[in-house]
């Protein structure tokens, strides 16, 4: 047993890069009955190897997210990057919600502000921006779940193939 490898993780440094950056998160979930839930996210932080994803939420905005979470813990995230629409789309199956962790609330400020800059860098304005993603939330909900599969969800030809890993 204690020669067992681990499989590489599913991102590599661009991806992780990526969905850390000014991207539109969206994490979706499903009950018992197949209905599904989708919120925003407030931002993304990667581990250090890359195998575990923690999402922010703001708990006003999480519907029955969590309850899907803490009954089931199946997750669909998707990262998109409004000027290209670069997507990408992880899942998992044992997301749970997490501490909160004392730089969270600086990192979905900063998300916040490489979101709207991104948005504005294609026209829109910075209230419609803010008003579109919400404020940086007061406190928030962590989500932490290891990605069993990722797909390229660009728009065109490659769209649904799995990302390398």
């Amino acid at each position: 047993m204690g020669n067992r490898q681990r499989s590489p993780a599913l991102l590599d440094e661009d991806h992780a890069a990526f969905i850390q950056g000014g991207v539109s998160v969206i994490v979706a979930t499903r009950n018992a009955e197949l209905v599904a839930d989708a919120v925003r996210g407030c931002g993304c932080r990667v581990s250090k190897d890359r195998r575990s994803v923690t999402v922010l939420l703001d708990p006003g905005r999480t519907g029955s997210v969590i309850a899907d979470i803490e009954s089931n813990g199946m997750i669909a995230v998707v990262f998109s990057q409004p000027s290209t629409h670069r997507t990408i789309q992880l899942k998992g199956t044992d997301a749970r919600v997490v501490r909160i962790s004392p730089s969270d609330k600086a990192l979905a400020a900063r998300h916040l502000a490489a979101w709207v800059a991104d948005l504005c860098s294609v026209g829109y304005q910075p209230e419609f921006a803010r008003t579109l993603h919400g404020e940086a939330p007061r406190a928030m909900v962590a989500v932490a779940f290891t990605p069993t599969s990722a797909f390229q969800q660009t728009p065109g030809p490659g769209a649904g193939e799995r990302l390398p890993g």
